[in-house]
């Protein structure tokens, strides 16, 4: 026994005497056993408190060893390596508990997992832990007996389908959670070091390739030393199968438009092989070739790739060896940014209309891409190829909800232009209420103003039988609360729900009520059958009865109905002046009575498998059938601000218009136009980093027949398109982009600089990346140094565009977006071939324990034995405590 402080117990003789001292005053009432006793508890209790004070401990020689067993599942160990590998743990953990020490198991990829947690007894690899180590092989294995139980076509065992499935899910979640993308040893050896008694000595045996791309294995090592921890190594050095992998494709980091470039392509592979190699751009096919690859590296270049057009483009490159195994390494994707010119894309749902506005734009030297409805980008890189995007009379049901969270993306952060005109499918009328291309916009989509236009009386007749069961009808909801605040506060609308039978859901009521119209809607739940035609009934009583002056119905289902007579009931129906449109849902819909009664109701039909665009089709339709938005008459567009949108045109003398869409304007927008009814004609603002546009007209014979005659008609849309893309900020700013991965993460860091090329010390850089959906997110950017930033990537999606923007200020606080992208076209793990003897033969520098093979792997036990210090004073301290309730009971008895 040794004490940490033994001074101490020198201040046990005065604390006696003063106990003793004590006892003589405040004892004195006590009998003489219960003074003494008293008095005999109080020194024990002193006795204890010093002696825990000293921090005694005992010290005991132990000759127990814990051995670790650290199993390296990446993706990049081959199942001969895996199978070898628990083999030799097989009989190494039997020889361990033999000679009466413990072990445990331990698996990692990206992360560690204790699969085995600290015994004393060994018999065999459980068949679960057999599944999840050699889940490379044992999933295709479990899939495939899942197929083959579900098609047997005999009375499926319940549990035995169950036991499959938990079997199935407990192997994905360790191929996910633990083996995952990468190899991390550094927080495996971590976890090692803390499994077992702190009473025994560690060993650690790590089986692995060495193909480290997560952590610092050079830390974990010197841990391991600091600890007197033995680290042995034991090499996953088995022949691996036939490999051909794309290393690198290096482009230059920019190239201009039209400007030849060369691509450098390094494969690397373990066998002599022919092969296929095809180079796309953007998706299309540039070339193919027949190439001979060699054992090693082989360096391919192509020359000759071109861009025309400006943008993020994309360089893919396919091999297909003769001799290979795995495919994920077979596909390489690089991205490159190409600058140029202005150029917009031009989207117009009148494809034979689209010439006006195109030739005035290329008349005045910008370039322009026209399509049709169905032209509106994919995806971002498709987008960021423009400086502006135009959108005339698409309604929003052609896009979906992705694509307009995109084009919001685009606009707020990357800077991008956008302009929305006018026509019957546009603003609200095309269903854009409450959608984030509104968001964007300058105007807003609800009339505020006119409450004396004519009244309308809207019933919408809701599908609620069981198939709407979920989503649908959450969504149904959700698009009769947002028409009810579409239309004006003077409108009456009215719900109708039906299954089996017809309910009443909502009487016609004011639109202005939404408390009681969003209670109301609320009651409304799927279930029974399908039968339209009393909820019809329903709907034609209310309206009939009614003094509104125009009346429509929508009707909303995703099923067969049953019953007959429909199409002649909705011709009554029109003949009193109610209208109607349908609106089915899912390949389940009775498309053809949907479309029968839309046109005897003079109304509109719509089919769409996307339920999320249900609320964008139900305002849009109010909207139509309110006839508020929709201003057709002579017009003379009224200038109300100076604008260098408007710079040499004469704005006394701007032509008539025959039409528009009736908007609101919002709060902060800069109205340039309005109508002599006060609505915005043209209204803009800064939307994040980007600008937007609302021209609520057209520039088609329509609505802008003397526009077209109008000398200044190419000269004001030129200015008006300029005015949403922009400078070429790169004039003013220069910003050096580039990335770099780490062992523990991925940086990207950015170089500013001024047009002298001097750095910039007084200036911020913020980084907002952007996913496949067009969600944005600000990432923390740190400066390192003058003109210099960093900021990192949390984490990594192979084999997806990830696209960022960086934003500066200059001297007149106008901000400058700068884009950047890269793809990392599959994990590290697919880049190896075989074991890394460079790794292994640094371990072997280190001293910290042997490296050994497959073959000649052993058990090593370091006879040494380890101290155990036990410490005595927590239960010194105990018993002191103890000691206090006795103590305080003997008093009350005496």
């Amino acid at each position: 026994m040794y004490f940490d402080l033994a001074w101490c117990w020198l201040l046990l003789p005065p604390l006696l005497i003063y106990l003793l001292w004590m006892s003589k005053r405040s004892y004195a009432q006590l009998r003489p056993l219960a003074k003494w006793s008293s008095l005999g508890l109080r020194a024990a209790i002193l006795l204890c408190l010093i002696g825990a004070l000293t921090q005694p401990a005992i010290i005991k020689q132990s000759y127990s060893h814990h051995v670790v067993f650290l199993l390296d599942v990446s993706q990049s160990i081959t199942d001969d390596n895996l199978d070898s590998a628990m083999a030799s743990i097989n009989k190494l953990a039997g020889q361990t508990i033999e000679m009466g020490h413990t072990i445990s198991v331990i698996a990692f990829g990206e992360n560690a997992s204790l699969e085995v947690k600290p015994q004393d007894e060994w018999e065999d690899w459980p068949e679960s832990l057999r599944d999840r180590f050699t889940y490379q092989r044992s999933l295709p294995a479990l899939y495939a007996q899942r197929t083959n139980l579900l098609a047997s076509g005999e009375s499926i065992d319940k549990s035995a389908m169950e036991k499959l499935q938990t079997s199935i899910k407990d192997v994905e979640e360790f191929r996910k959670l633990i083996a995952g993308d990468s190899t991390n040893i550094d927080i495996a050896t971590r976890l090692a070091l803390n499994s077992g008694s702190t009473q025994q000595r560690h060993t650690i045996y790590i089986y692995t390739d060495g193909n480290f791309n997560r952590g610092q294995w050079s830390r974990a090592w010197d841990i391991a030393k600091k600890t007197e921890t033995t680290l042995h190594t034991v090499k996953l050095d088995r022949p691996i199968p036939p490999e051909v992998a794309i290393s690198e494709v290096a482009l230059p980091s920019t190239a201009r438009t039209n400007q030849g470039f060369t691509a450098r392509i390094r494969l690397v592979s373990n066998v002599e092989t022919e092969a296929q190699l095809s180079i796309f751009k953007d998706g299309y096919v540039f070339s193919n070739r027949n190439t001979q690859v060699s054992k090693g590296e082989t360096i391919i270049e192509v020359p000759g790739l071109y861009f025309l057009d400006k943008g993020f483009h994309t360089i893919e490159v396919v091999i297909q060896p003769v001799k290979d195994t795995h495919l994920q390494n077979n596909t390489f994707q690089s991205l490159i940014i190409v600058p140029g010119e202005a150029r917009i894309l031009y989207v117009d749902g009148n494809e034979d209309q689209m010439l006006y506005l195109k030739s005035a734009l290329e008349l005045e030297g910008i370039s322009v891409d026209a399509r049709p409805d169905t032209g509106v980008p994919q995806t971002m890189t498709e987008l960021l190829s423009y400086d502006a995007f135009i959108l005339c009379n698409v309604p929003a049901d052609r896009l979906s909800q992705r694509q307009m969270q995109m084009i919001r993306s685009y606009v707020r952060d990357f800077g991008g232009g956008f302009i929305m005109l006018g026509g019957e499918e546009s603003f609200g009328l095309g269903g854009y209420f409450k959608t984030p291309i509104e968001e964007i916009l300058p105007v807003s989509m609800p009339i505020q103003k006119d409450l004396l236009r004519p009244s309308l009386g809207l019933i919408l007749v809701i599908d609620k039988s069981g198939s709407m069961a979920g989503a649908k009808i959450q969504l149904a909801k959700r698009a009769a609360i947002a028409t009810a605040e579409a239309i004006n506060p003077r409108d009456r609308i009215g719900v109708i729900g039906f299954d089996s039978e017809s309910r009443i859901i909502l009487e016609l009521t004011s639109a202005g009520n939404r408390a009681a119209i969003a209670s109301h809607i609320a009651n409304l739940e799927a279930g029974g059958g399908t039968f339209l035609y009393p909820a019809l009934e329903d709907a034609y009583r209310q309206l009939i009865q009614s003094n509104v002056r125009r009346k429509h119905i929508i009707v909303l289902s995703d099923g067969q109905t049953q019953g007959f007579g429909y199409q002649e009931f909705v011709q009554q129906m029109a003949a009193d002046g109610i209208t109607l449109s349908a609106v089915g849902i899912g390949e389940g819909a009775d498309m053809q009575l949907m479309e029968a009664i839309a046109i005897a109701g003079g109304g509109r039909a719509y089919f769409t498998n996307d339920f999320f665009s249900i609320p964008q089709i139900f305002t849009r339709e109010a909207l139509r059938a309110s006839k508020n938005m929709l201003i057709e008459r002579l017009v003379q567009p009224i200038a109300l601000t100076h604008d260098a949108l408007l710079d040499e045109i004469d704005v006394d003398e701007l032509p008539l218009l025959t039409g528009y869409v009736a908007t609101t304007a919002k709060q902060a927008a800069d109205i340039l136009l309005v109508s002599d009814s006060g609505d915005p004609i043209l209204a803009k603002w800064r939307y994040g980093l980007g600008r937007s546009i609302a021209y609520t007209s057209e520039a088609k014979p329509r609505w802008a027949e003397d526009w077209l005659q109008w000398e200044d008609f190419a000269k004001f849309w030129a200015q008006l398109v300029r005015s949403v893309t922009g400078e070429d900020l790169a004039q003013t700013i220069a910003v050096e982009r580039n990335h770099q991965r780490t062992n523990t993460n991925l940086l990207l860091q950015a170089d500013v600089s001024d047009s002298s090329g001097e750095f910039l010390t007084d200036i911020n850089l913020l980084l907002t990346s952007v996913d496949a959906q067009g969600r944005s997110n600000t990432l923390d950017v740190k400066r390192i140094g003058p003109g210099q930033f960093q900021a990192q990537l949390p984490s990594i999606k192979y084999g997806q565009a990830q696209q960022f923007v960086w934003h500066a200020a200059d001297d007149l606080e106008e901000i400058h977006t700068f884009p950047y992208g890269f793809i990392y076209s599959f994990s590290p793990e697919h880049s190896t071939l075989g074991a890394n003897e460079t790794v292994f033969a640094d371990i072997q520098a280190t001293g910290a324990g042997q490296v050994m093979s497959l073959d000649n792997s052993k058990l090593i036990i370091p006879e040494v034995t380890s101290q155990i210090v036990i410490a005595l004073w927590p239960y010194l301290l105990t018993i002191a405590l103890l000691l206090v309730p006795i103590d305080i009971l003997c008093r009350r008895l005496g």
